[in-house]
């Protein structure tokens, strides 16, 4: 309770103040994406001020941690689902006559992200629909055939966007470690709303790589689906710090 009146307080504070109104936006958004996370990471994580959260060690003791949120913007591209049904497309083209028809396939909000096994279990529950079998369906809402002299599938409502690994590691060398004692981590946001779509494929390197950078931690955080995901980091050595210039290498 402490917690969400500190947080009211700020906001009323932000939205009173004579700033642009773009930047009040900024400022709150980045108190509401900083609560959520702390709320939903555990460890008794808590925001003691803004950019800052509290959490307890493995002993109980508290312990203070700078955090910068960020919003991950992903590079424009081809809908996901696009490709998928194009491939479906493909492999019935080849079968008989029965399949013929314009297939409109509408699909349930996801609860989570995709990954490489999820797409392959969306991909098989538009197939088994399509040819009538009786599944069980967790992606798929329902298919409706209407005539057509060819086999077509389409999709008017879901849009889903890869995450890629380059992605993510141009947004992790937008940002910088501020000169403080204290431990730094990042928080890249991750908005479907933001993005323009309404779920993510998360690339499997994003999970198993190792990304550039010398903040302690850094996680992608799911704003709407509250998933977190903790990436794998390789230290960086001379990680540029806000208003300090790296030191110049080599031999002039």
């Amino acid at each position: 309770m402490k917690s969400i009146q500190s947080i009211e307080r700020w906001i009323t504070a932000i939205e009173s103040s004579k700033q642009e109104a773009c930047a009040k936006e900024q400022e709150v958004k980045a108190i509401v994406d900083l609560w959520k996370f702390a709320d939903l990471y555990g460890n008794g994580a808590a925001i003691t001020q803004k950019g800052e959260i509290q959490l307890e060690d493995a002993n109980g003791l508290a312990e203070k941690v700078s955090v910068v949120t960020s919003d991950l913007f992903l590079t424009p591209k081809e809908n996901a689902i696009s490709k998928i049904l194009s491939e479906i497309e493909t492999e019935f083209s080849a079968l008989d006559a029965r399949y013929t028809g314009l297939y409109n396939v509408e699909f349930r909000n996801p609860e989570s992200n995709f990954d490489a096994a999820e797409i392959q279990k969306l991909k098989s529950e538009i197939i088994s629909g399509i040819k009538g079998e009786v599944i069980l369906f967790k992606y798929v809402e329902r298919i409706r055939k209407m005539p057509s002299s060819e086999f077509r599938i389409v999709n008017r409502d879901f849009k889903m966007l890869e995450c890629t690994y380059e992605d993510v590691q141009n947004i992790i060398d937008q940002n910088y470690l501020m000169q403080s004692d204290q431990k730094q981590w990042l928080v890249l946001v991750l908005s479907a709303i933001d993005n323009n779509c309404r779920s993510f494929i998360i690339d499997e390197a994003i999970k198993t790589a190792a990304f550039s950078s010398g903040f302690e931690k850094i996680f992608i955080f799911d704003f709407y689906t509250s998933e977190i995901i903790e990436l794998n980091i390789m230290a960086q050595i001379g990680m540029a710090i806000k208003g300090v210039p790296l030191a110049a290498s080599g031999v002039a």
